[in-house]
């Protein structure tokens, strides 16, 4: 998305810069440049269907990464509970398998 971008803005400054190097008269008879507008078209036409389709795919993917936003908030706060309470007394420093073990449990217990 971020090429198409750049691509359409490079044509947009080839165009004029071929607009302000021609004089008033020579605008019309240039063929480089109605064959430059000509392309142009047809180049932006397509690019601005990528475009359109990349920003429903993105709007696709932001709904689901915010589905998923409630369980990755509930899985950090238990996993930082649980890595802070080895604070409290060393008693209490557990295993990463632990913490998954336990995240597990809530995921099962939520369904």
């Amino acid at each position: 998305m971020a090429e198409d971008k750049k691509t359409l803005k490079g044509i947009e400054n080839l165009i004029l810069k071929m607009l302000s190097e021609s004089t008033e008269e020579q605008i019309l008879d240039e063929d480089t440049l109605i064959n430059t507008l000509e392309d142009s078209n047809v180049t932006s036409t397509e690019i601005n269907g990528r475009i359109a389709e990349s920003e429903i795919v993105e709007v696709s993917i932001n709904e689901t990464r915010l589905s998923y936003k409630t369980v990755a908030i509930r899985g950090s706060l238990i996993y930082f509970v649980i890595a802070d309470m080895g604070r409290i007394n060393d008693m209490y420093q557990n295993s990463l398998q632990f913490v998954k073990v336990l995240f597990n449990k809530a995921i099962d217990a939520s369904e």
